[in-house]
């Protein structure tokens, strides 16, 4: 049970890390590649959802994400009262710790930090602009994981 508390507060530290060295070694505005071009790393500030979705709502974002939050809180400490069931458990984890430092930056300063994106070349330029963080990728992982084992629940 250790575990699935030790895994928000390491993503929640990790992602702070990573947030702060973005904001230190990217704030010139340039973009930095890697990997031959296919990871772009570049600071930007999110007031909105993905896509830049609610930008103009704020609030709405915050309480959208608190209740996710506690949904998501709920739904572990149901888990950890049943053996087995880990997928969904580190799922579960993953989203809390990536929703929690996305959270509480957001509660901060009013946006969350992103600092990588992928270049999807000319056929995808849409999505070239889309800039995620790390307690975004948590999220997604978390909720691979969740939904992978959700049947067996």
């Amino acid at each position: 049970m250790f575990e699935f508390v030790i895994i928000p507060v390491a993503v929640v530290s990790g992602d702070g890390i990573l947030k702060k060295f973005a904001e230190k070694t990217l704030s010139d505005g340039k973009t930095r590649r890697h990997a031959g071009g296919r990871v772009l790393l570049r600071l930007f500030h999110n007031p909105g959802v993905a896509l830049g979705g609610l930008k103009n709502h704020p609030r709405a974002v915050l309480g959208i994400n608190g209740v996710l939050l506690c949904a998501t809180a709920g739904v572990l400490a149901a888990l950890l009262r049943h053996p087995g069931k880990l997928a969904a458990k580190t799922g579960l984890a993953l989203m809390l710790g990536g929703g929690g430092s996305n959270f509480t930056e957001r509660l901060r300063h009013g946006f969350v930090t992103d600092y990588v994106s992928f270049n999807f070349g000319k056929r995808l330029a849409r999505l070239n602009k889309v800039v995620f963080n790390c307690s975004d990728f948590c999220v997604f992982i978390g909720a691979v994981l969740f939904v992978a084992e959700a049947p067996n629940l």
